[in-house]
């Protein structure tokens, strides 16, 4: 297949599940990578996490395999959770990355999903969840710091971070739902990564906020980079996306962590916040979102099991069907926050 033009701000988020056969899935998601580069996906951003369901403890070293499978896709982490390793390792694994991806290294980074889903993690780091807000800072402080390190060697001469960073340091991504947290991103000229989901509420209003906060610190002569998670469920119509969610659900029932699914089908689609349905119902869905649609990229994931040929068809739905009508797909980056904000 020829690599389609580039669609702005469209990525795919993908939460690698724990497997029987792990080889097995990080091949899967190298063969989503390289089809969605092929339709003219921006980004693919990966998760990571430890001691959970998720199945991929180091983004990075999985990011630097997939730079050799790649030639244009923007590859980012969602995000490395800064606590639970060395800063300076952080910076010395993120510039190799980004030169052998030619560049194209997007760094996500965060303090571990609250709400308990992170405690395990904590815990096995040695470190007190309790104190994530003043651990998080201060890591994110030493990464920026490590960019920028120099040591006099034993031969006295004076090394720094190799390989060269490059512009790097500029494309980091502070993920968080805590207005203090978007408030310093902005203050730092970061971008701004928000969740698919806030737990009760609406997320696309609760999460409105956090995006005024982040664009009224950051200098107005900067470019904003605001991505939001969304997660979509793209079918011919609402009962075939129901029907794929409930063989979903069927196949992999632990696919949604604490989220209680006694219900019907419909009500656990709305309590995980997933848009369903045929394309143009989730089209304008994703413009009744204030967040969306004051956002410079859209980071989709699919809640169906990441190896299925559905699963695969709803990438040409969102590049074909769904990309064309949002706000950076005919504004820019740029444009579509500062429409929105207007």
């Amino acid at each position: 297949m020829t690599t389609t033009e580039t669609r702005p701000g469209l990525s795919l988020f993908e939460v690698p599940p724990r497997s029987a056969d792990a080889a097995h899935t990080y091949a899967t998601l190298f063969e989503n990578a390289q089809r969605v580069e092929q339709l003219g996906f921006e980004a693919y951003w990966l998760a990571e996490g430890h001691f959970s369901a998720i199945g991929s403890p180091s983004a990075l070293t999985l990011l630097a395999a997939l730079s050799q499978r790649t030639t244009r896709l923007r590859l980012g982490t969602a995000v490395v959770p800064l606590a639970l390793d060395n800063p300076l390792r952080i910076a010395e694994t993120a510039a190799l990355v980004n030169t052998l991806s030619g560049d194209r290294l997007e760094l996500g980074v965060g303090k571990g999903n609250p709400g308990g889903f992170s405690t395990a993690a904590y815990h096995a780091f040695g470190l007190d969840e309790g104190e994530r807000e003043g651990l998080y800072a201060e890591t994110l402080d030493r990464l920026r710091a490590a960019f920028r390190h120099t040591e006099t060697g034993s031969d006295g001469n004076e090394y720094d971070l190799y390989p060269p960073v490059g512009a790097l340091p500029g494309r980091i991504w502070q993920a968080t739902a805590n207005v203090r947290t978007a408030r310093a991103a902005g203050v730092s000229g970061d971008g701004l990564q928000l969740h698919r989901l806030v737990r009760g509420a609406d997320t696309g209003q609760a999460q409105r906020p956090l995006v005024d906060a982040y664009l009224d610190a950051l200098d107005p002569a900067a470019t904003p980079r605001v991505g939001a998670s969304r997660s979509i469920l793209p079918a011919r119509d609402e009962a075939e996306a129901i029907r794929l969610f409930t063989q979903h659900l069927s196949d992999s029932p632990r696919a949604l962590p604490g989220v209680d699914t006694s219900g019907s089908v419909e009500e656990v689609l709305r309590a995980s916040s997933i848009l369903y349905g045929s394309p143009a119902q989730i089209v304008d869905a994703l413009l009744d979102d204030p967040t969306v649609t004051s956002s410079t990229d859209y980071l989709f994931s699919i809640p169906l099991g990441y190896d299925r040929s559905e699963y695969r068809e709803c990438f040409v739905r969102i590049a074909e069907e769904i990309h064309p009508h949002l706000p950076v797909a005919h504004l820019g980056k740029v444009g579509a926050v500062t429409t929105a904000a207007d």
